[in-house]
């Protein structure tokens, strides 16, 4: 991966994590050790292991396999967020976080939602 490609992920991690700050609180802050441990790439929202993308070529599939099976090593619930530009971003989750807010196992139907949908879904899971 180029310095640039980097950079662009880096860029679109703090947009989002900023954008969650202002519905969530100061407790959504970048995952700083993702590289050197691994790991999600925001951190404090709730029980999801989100991971982030900010590309314009869409590959929902293999990065949402990767969200699976990182939260999969992390006893998390898998949540994708992405953003091409000029459009909002959209997060992915497993259907069965929002009916019964399980955890980990890879597989399954999984549902799209906007930030505040998003939101929403955190914040009843974590009351």
């Amino acid at each position: 991966m180029g310095a640039a490609s980097r950079r662009k992920g880096a860029d679109g991690e703090r947009e989002l994590a900023r954008v969650l700050r202002e519905r969530m609180g100061d407790r959504v802050v970048r995952n700083l050790q993702q590289s050197a441990d691994g790991g999600h790439d925001l951190l404090g929202a709730g029980p999801f292991a989100l991971e982030v993308k900010r590309c314009e070529r869409l590959e929902l599939s293999a990065w949402w396999r990767q969200a699976e099976e990182q939260a999969v090593a992390e006893g998390l619930i898998p949540a994708l967020a992405w953003r091409q530009s000029r459009q909002p971003w959209r997060v992915m989750v497993p259907m069965r976080a929002i009916r019964d807010g399980e955890e980990c196992a890879e597989g399954g139907p999984a549902a799209v939602l906007d930030v505040d949908g998003f939101v929403e879904l955190v914040e009843g899971l974590i009351e």
